[in-house]
């Protein structure tokens, strides 16, 4: 069988983004703010305060008006009567005048008519009612004034952003116990090949063992989908085709993916329904990459060869993941390439890169070898993508990096 109807990346990412709106993924669910973590926000984070709401010091010492510091030395300091000491959680009792102090602590409330917050390694302690400080004080110096952190109606994050212990911690100081998420999709992973051997097996002559189940596991739950299961099966089509018409929200499968004898994705593809949405990707490495709808179920058949399906997935799955979400798009650093790479064969090409530094410059230095050579991701911190119609980026031309770490 050949290859059918062979897509640009930019084609395959937009045809998944509308295929996923097809079957409908966004599906939202309330979930307890500690529970969120890894799934992506349907609503946006806002603050219903003003963070702090109330003055805030950042600094055990001494709140005091920052004009009575003013001159203070070591050798000529100045005399502050103390009036009150403000414990943690407490509202002051009594307001600053001129030539008074009151003692706090980090995170303490400042009281009204101070403006300035003292250290304690800056004050000497003459009585119990009365200091001497030794550094002069700028005005508000360190006090946190009252919506700081952030304002009332103020968007901490936006829909889409995947849940991390950050957005957590924020979700938490904004008072939100739960939180309004899309529910995770769920995903089983197939791999496929007669040659394809448990990890715990000897390796055997011919035979590989099953990278594609573990990475593609580490992906997917990495970026909130919830995988189920992982299998292996044998090169048998109807095998397969009873696998893939189980009913998920997504199915990946590596493997038979190709046009020989034995790549029976395409073709089973080809019997569900409404079936195959393309077959091939102008792509390379990742080229017999194929996207699928059975019913509600999105079938992803990716290569065998573990870089090509690692490569593909990073470059159009998960941006039409993203995408389609609204997520955050992938950190890229801009870098100088480090030696020419030539293009060849009209097609869009996907280049592993390792980054270095020399001196203020990030340097890009393209990592080569075979798609089934595993030890190209050791090496690799990032990706940069040459266009189609490119004939390749000279050495020292600056190129913009997409980070995988």
């Amino acid at each position: 069988m050949d290859l059918l109807d062979v897509k640009s990346m930019d084609e395959a990412i937009n045809l998944q983004v509308e295929a996923m709106n097809r079957i409908g993924l966004k599906k939202e669910i309330n979930i307890k703010t500690y529970e969120a973590l890894g799934f992506i926000l349907a609503e946006d984070l806002i603050s219903h305060d003003d963070l702090p709401a109330f003055r805030k010091s950042t600094m055990d010492g001494y709140a005091i008006n920052y004009k009575d510091s003013l001159g203070a030395s070591e050798t000529i300091p100045s005399m502050l009567k103390v009036i009150e000491e403000i414990e943690i959680g407490e509202v002051p009792k009594n307001k600053i005048n001129r030539g008074e102090a009151s003692k706090i602590y980090t995170g303490g409330m400042v009281p009204d008519g101070a403006d300035a917050v003292i250290p304690v390694e800056h004050t000497e302690i003459l009585s119990d009612k009365l200091i001497s400080i030794t550094k002069p004080m700028v005005f508000m110096e360190n006090i946190i004034d009252i919506g700081d952190d952030s304002k009332n109606g103020e968007v901490y994050e936006k829909k889409g952003k995947i849940i991390d212990a950050e957005t957590i911690a924020m979700a938490a100081s904004l008072g939100y116990e739960q939180l309004r998420v899309y529910k995770k999709p769920r995903c089983k992973i197939l791999s496929t090949g007669n040659e394809i051997i448990p990890v715990a097996s000897p390796l055997e002559m011919g035979k590989s063992r099953d990278v594609n189940s573990y990475m593609l596991y580490a992906l997917l739950t990495s970026m909130g989908i919830e995988v189920d299961s992982t299998k292996h099966l044998r090169d048998d089509k109807d095998l397969i085709k009873n696998e893939l018409e189980e009913d998920y929200d997504l199915i990946v499968i590596s493997g038979s993916s190709s046009k020989g004898n034995k790549d029976f994705v395409p073709v089973i593809a080809n019997t569900l329904n409404p079936g195959l949405i393309y077959h091939g990707i102008s792509i390379k490495p990742g080229k017999p990459t194929s996207l699928s709808i059975n019913n509600k179920t999105l079938i992803l058949g990716l290569p065998g060869n573990p870089i090509s399906a690692f490569t593909v997935f990073k470059t159009v799955f998960e941006k039409a993941f993203y995408k389609y979400y609204g997520s955050n798009k992938s950190l890229e650093v801009y870098c100088r390439l480090s030696r020419n790479i030539s293009a060849k064969g009209a097609k869009t090409m996907i280049v592993l890169v390792d980054i270095s530094r020399e001196g203020d410059e990030l340097i890009a230095t393209p990592i080569f070898g075979f798609s089934n050579n595993i030890s190209l991701l050791k090496k690799a911190k990032g990706y940069l993508i040459i266009d189609e119609y490119s004939e390749g980026i000279l050495e020292n031309q600056g190129v913009w990096v997409s980070l995988i770490r």
